[in-house]
């Protein structure tokens, strides 16, 4: 089945509140289903491929990782010595390096690149709008329809306490909510924030682990009873309704009953690998000297929540396409770069110093990739790890920044969920062939079935390539 998402189709919000204060947004999107020819095999627990799936008795999971302005260097192959991911050699073998994808789509009006760019797990161009751009004339809206983290969080979300969770670092520093700063969207014109604090994600988040199981318990049946009397009232005026109301009743009734689903679910339960996070006394959100601090709070906290199944899709943002920041725990030639990464970038390849401090600088966002993909590979899942279990994927809303190009666009995948051959090397440079087709894939590997995703112009195919 083909999805597709338009500007128009999902900009309104139905709500429902209920269950003890709780805010349910509706199914966004129609039931996607299985094609015929997939749902055999993911019954019998096998991939595209006809390989087993990689301790298929624990859930897949999809995290979504933002890094800014592009500037990635990736090698030719899976050798990373002397590299700008040096860092994840321990990791090969569980990568897909991904290099000459074209984000075509969003070489497309309205926006300026670095605001076209971020709308780059829609697949779509941005909507018409006043948000101004970084190059002080061009203007957009938000994004014109669905990303590709949310399409998949409407499938495999609806269990777990929070369909998906979006982890910030310092994504609002420069220039506070706007198109440049968000990556997510249910829908057209609907940004999804970002959560900057570790602490408020904790409170959020991790509230009710180690609280009286009574307690919780009491909650739970209070919230249910709640559910099971608003059911009840809508079934009573169902028999008055006209057709197009009965169709919004049932949208209705459906979300009290997956709202059900996610309070049935225990999850979150203390002991094993699920352990409360800790995050210690707060610091200034907005220092730049706390960037690598915050950051790390931040994937601890993903990891966790993980974890404990209390989400299975994840996005994490590292600044936002604004990123005037500098990088003061860092040094180039022995010296603290305290220069605007943005402007670096802007910088002519034969800069010899911008080039160099912008190596040091993605040779640190490798390092923390490590550090997260370690976490995960340390959480044993069966006959493998929870990071085998999970499909990552690395991007940025540019290639270059001083061509500021969404041409041959570099991506890292990793763990691939049990879905992709993993330890390779692809090379897609001059086949024209669109980042949309990768989004296509996503949905594929975490059991969506789709042949499309995004503006159709720019997509024909899943990106059959990574099932070998």
């Amino acid at each position: 089945m083909i999805i597709r998402t338009n500007r128009r189709g999902m900009a309104r919000r139905s709500l429902l509140r209920g269950a003890g204060g709780v805010l349910l947004g509706l199914p966004l999107l129609e039931s996607l289903g299985c094609a015929p020819d997939d749902r055999e095999a993911r019954e019998a627990g096998t991939t595209r491929t006809g390989k087993a799936k990689q301790a298929i008795e624990f859930p897949k999971r999809l995290l979504i990782i933002y890094t800014p302005n592009g500037n990635w260097e990736l090698p030719a192959g899976m050798d990373f010595a002397g590299s700008m991911i040096a860092a994840l050699q321990p990791f090969a073998s569980k990568l897909l390096v991904l290099r000459g994808l074209d984000m075509n789509v969003h070489n497309m009006g309205p926006g300026e690149p670095h605001q076209q760019g971020m709308a780059w797990l829609t697949g779509r161009p941005l909507n018409p709008g006043n948000q101004i751009g970084g190059c002080g004339t061009l203007t957009s809206g938000w994004a014109s329809g669905i990303s590709v983290d949310q399409a998949i969080a409407s499938q495999i979300g609806t269990t777990t306490t929070r369909r998906s969770l979006h982890f910030g670092v310092q994504t609002l520093n420069y220039g506070g909510k706007e198109v440049r700063t968000v990556m997510s969207y249910e829908g057209s014109d609907l940004p999804v924030s970002n959560e900057d604090s570790p602490w408020n994600m904790f409170d959020t988040v991790f509230s009710q682990l180690g609280a009286d199981p009574a307690g919780v318990a009491k909650l739970r049946d209070r919230r249910m009873s709640i559910l099971d009397a608003v059911d009840g009232q809508l079934g009573s005026v169902a028999p008055k309704l006209g057709t197009e109301d009965k169709a919004k009743l049932e949208i209705h009734q459906d979300a009290i009953r997956k709202l059900e689903n996610q309070l049935q679910n225990p999850g979150a339960v203390l002991g094993g690998s699920c352990q409360l996070p800790m995050v210690g006394s707060p610091v200034e959100l907005g220092q730049p000297a706390n960037y690598e601090a915050v950051g790390k709070l931040q994937m601890d906290m993903l990891s966790m929540a993980f974890a404990c199944d209390i989400t299975r899709v994840a996005t994490l943002q590292w600044s936002a396409s604004t990123n005037n920041r500098p990088y003061p725990f860092l040094t180039y030639n022995g010296a603290p770069i305290n220069d605007d990464e943005h402007i670096l970038g802007h910088q002519p390849d034969t800069d010899v110093d911008a080039w160099g401090k912008l190596r040091v600088i993605r040779e640190w966002y490798s390092a923390q990739l490590a550090y997260l993909l370690g976490s995960l590979d340390a959480v044993p899942e069966g006959e493998g790890t929870m990071l085998d279990n999970t499909l990552i994927v690395l991007g940025s809303e540019l290639s270059r920044g001083n061509s500021h190009s969404h041409m041959d666009a570099p991506f890292i995948l990793a763990g691939g969920a049990g879905a992709f051959p993993m330890g390779r090397n692809l090379d897609f440079s001059g086949g024209d062939i669109s980042h949309n087709n990768l989004l296509v894939a996503m949905l594929n590997a975490m059991g969506v079935s789709a042949t499309e995703f995004g503006d159709p112009a720019y997509c024909n195919r899943p990106l059959d390539e990574l099932w070998g």
